[in-house]
C-alpha cells in the first residue's frame, strides 16, 4: 500500500480521534441537583434469572425520593424463574412492580414490543432504561434526573463498563469506553451518532412525540432507532456526560459465539445512518482494508509506523473515560483490543451487508428492519 494512500488515512483517522475524544472529555451540560422529577426505571428481561437479582439490588439501593420513583421490569416472554425472582424482591418493595409483556406488535417484535408494552404503563416525566445484566450506582438516577433541568434536553446517556478479568474481557471493555467516546464526543459538536440501551434516559414529552416504539421503524437496535429518532425529528437535544456519578456496571461477552452475534446485531442495526455517518465510517473500514494490503504487500516498516500511530491514538482516545472511571489497569489490554477492533471492522462490514437474519437471546429477527 502506498504511503500516499496510507498515511491520509491514517492522519485522518488521528485527528478525528483527537476531536471526539477532547469533545467528549471537555464536554459540559448544565444541571440541577434539586431537580426531582418523577421518574420511571425501565428494565426488560428475558431469561435472565441469573443477572435480575443483582440487577434489582442495584436499583433497590438507589438514592431518590420515596413516591417520586418507580422500578418497573417487563418480564419478556422468560421460560427460567425471572419473574419469580422479581415478585420476591417485589413483595418487600411496592415501588418495585413486575408486568408481563403481551403478544408481539407488528411490526415491533421481541424487545422493542415488551419495551413499547412497558412504556404503555410509565406516567413519569423522565424514563431511565438499563438492562437486566446491568448494575447501578446509588446516585444514578439522581444525576441522571439532574440533566432534565434543563428543558431543552429529551435524552441523556451515559457509560457503561464492562467488568471482568483477563485480556477477553478487558479488550471489550476497552472497545465499549470507545464507542462511548465517540457517541459522547458526537454529541458535544452537535452530531449525535449513537446511545445504548444500558444507561440511557428519556423525557417521556420527548418519547411521545416520535410516536414511542411503534412510530419508528423496528430495529434489532432499538436504543439507536430511538435515539436517532429524538434527536432527527423533534428540538429535543440529547445530553452525553462522562459522568462517574452515572456509570453502569455490565458484564462482558462470555465467548466468541456471544460477542459475535452482538456485534453483529449492532453493524446491522446501524444500517440505516445517514449519509455523513456512513462516510465517516466508510473511511474508517478503508484505513483498516489499506493496513491490511500494506501488510500483504510487504511494505511492513510502513504498515508498523502507522498501526504504532493509531495504538498512540487509540490510548488517547479512551484515556479521559479510563482515568475518569478510575480503571487505568485497563490500558494493559490495548493490544488484544487493537488486534480485536481490526478484526471486526474488517469483517462485519460485508457480513452486515448480507445478513439476512440477526439471532439474540434466542429469537431470530430478519435483518436490521420490518415494516
Amino acid at each position: 500500500m502506498p504511503a500516499s494512500v496510507l498515511l491520509p488515512l491514517a492522519l485522518f483517522y488521528c485527528l478525528l480521534i483527537v476531536i471526539f475524544a477532547v469533545a467528549a472529555q471537555r464536554a459540559r451540560y448544565p444541571r440541577d441537583p434539586g431537580f426531582r422529577p418523577t421518574v420511571t426505571v425501565v428494565v426488560a428481561a428475558r431469561n435472565e434469572e441469573h443477572n435480575i437479582g443483582a440487577c434489582l439490588e442495584s436499583l433497590l439501593r438507589m438514592r431518590y425520593p420515596a413516591g417520586l420513583l418507580e422500578i418497573l421490569v417487563i418480564d419478556d416472554h422468560s421460560t427460567d424463574r425471572t419473574a419469580d425472582i422479581v415478585r420476591e424482591l417485589a413483595a418487600n418493595n411496592p415501588h418495585l412492580k413486575l408486568l408481563t409483556a403481551g403478544p408481539p406488535q407488528p411490526p415491533l417484535l421481541g424487545k422493542p414490543s415488551a419495551l413499547a408494552y412497558a412504556m404503555d404503563h410509565v406516567s413519569s416525566d423522565i424514563v431511565l432504561f438499563t438492562d437486566a445484566d446491568c448494575r447501578v450506582s446509588e446516585t444514578w438516577a439522581e444525576v441522571t434526573a439532574s440533566y432534565f433541568a434543563d428543558p431543552g434536553v429529551g435524552l441523556v446517556a451515559g457509560f457503561t463498563h464492562l467488568q471482568g478479568k483477563g485480556a477477553f474481557a478487558g479488550m471489550q471493555a476497552l472497545d465499549w469506553f470507545a464507542l462511548f467516546t465517540a457517541a459522547a464526543g458526537a454529541v458535544s459538536v452537535r452530531y449525535p451518532l449513537t446511545a445504548v440501551g444500558t444507561n440511557l434516559s428519556i423525557r417521556r414529552s420527548a418519547y411521545e412525540q416520535v410516536g414511542g416504539f411503534r412510530g419508528i421503524p423496528f430495529s434489532v437496535t432499538e436504543d439507536y432507532a430511538l435515539f436517532h429518532a429524538v434527536t432527527t425529528r423533534t428540538n429535543f437535544r440529547a445530553a452525553f456526560p462522562m459522568d462517574a456519578r452515572t456509570l453502569v456496571q455490565s458484564d462482558p461477552c462470555a465467548d466468541w459465539p456471544q460477542l459475535y452475534r452482538q456485534k453483529k446485531r449492532w453493524f446491522t442495526g446501524g444500517r440505516g445512518m445517514d449519509a455523513v455517518t456512513l462516510t465517516l465510517f466508510a473511511l474508517l473500514y478503508l484505513f483498516h482494508v489499506a493496513l491490511l494490503v500494506g501488510l500483504v504487500a510487504g511494505t511492513w516498516t510502513l504498515v508498523l509506523q502507522v498501526f504504532l500511530l493509531k495504538l498512540l491514538a487509540d490510548t488517547i482516545f479512551v484515556l479521559p473515560a479510563v482515568l475518569r472511571f478510575r480503571t487505568l489497569p485497563m490500558l494493559r489490554y490495548m493490544l488484544a483490543f487493537e488486534l480485536f477492533f481490526f478484526l471486526y471492522v474488517l469483517i462485519f462490514p460485508p457480513i452486515t451487508l448480507f445478513a439476512r437474519t440477526v439471532a439474540w437471546k434466542g429469537r431470530a429477527y430478519g435483518g436490521a428492519s420490518q415494516g
